[in-house]
């Protein structure tokens, strides 16, 4: 069950250059998990980072109440487990595989020691500490100042952009749930299904299960931007 709040931002941005991914991926182990597998669950001992190669992976925060909310949205060439590099690191939120994905791991420790001996590396590091910070302040400002439909009709260009690179694709398909999307802009998944029909009857964006595809990414942008 969902429970609909405020979370900390969709991480659309990669974190990782090609270099950086060579270096991370020699350090480490890979494995393939399954969809719908955990990486890791909240609240566990944390000593473990992730490079994600292939496929995304969500972030889900699970509350007292058995209730998630969804967090983040990783695709490849994202860190994930970062918790891990915390004094006495526990799990603040699970890693859940969407699909079948690929990743490396490697231990706390073996990152902070290449860390200190890459500057490069570290620096990457604060770089994707500080975008996911400003992911954190935008997504607080759209929930106070925009409504779902603007909020949506922004998640869904975002998410289409990553899937297609460049954002310049015409027609990118978005493979995630109405479930997901109604997490992601904190609202219920029966308006969001409302807002998403709006959008197919303009010629906006085609629906299949689990799949979104955008048709008019101008119209979506001039939405977003009201």
């Amino acid at each position: 069950m969902t429970h609909l709040e405020p979370s900390d931002g969709i991480d659309l941005e990669k974190d990782l250059d090609g270099a950086s991914m060579q270096k991370l991926i020699a350090l480490g182990n890979q494995r393939t998990f399954s969809p719908n597998q955990h990486l890791y669950r909240q609240g566990d001992p944390a000593s473990q980072i992730f490079v994600l190669l292939s496929g995304s992976v969500k972030a889900t925060s699970t509350h007292a109440h058995g209730f998630d909310t969804l967090l983040k949205i990783h695709r490849p060439g994202s860190l994930l487990g970062l918790s891990a590099l915390r004094s006495r690191g526990v799990r603040d939120a699970n890693g859940i595989a969407i699909e079948k994905i690929q990743t490396t791991s490697f231990s706390s420790e073996v990152f902070l020691k290449v860390l200190e001996e890459d500057a490069a590396l570290g620096i990457m590091l604060v770089r994707v500490l500080l975008r996911r910070q400003q992911q954190l302040h935008a997504r607080i400002r759209a929930i106070l100042g925009n409504s779902v439909e603007q909020r949506l009709a922004d998640v869904i260009l975002e998410l289409s952009a990553e899937a297609a690179g460049t954002g310049d694709s015409a027609f990118t398909e978005v493979a995630i749930t109405h479930e997901d999307l109604a997490s992601l802009v904190i609202s219920r998944r029966q308006y969001v299904t409302g807002i998403l029909r709006t959008f197919v009857s303009r010629g906006l964006v085609v629906t299949a299960r689990k799949r979104i595809v955008v048709i008019d990414r101008e119209g979506l942008r001039r939405i977003a931007d009201a």
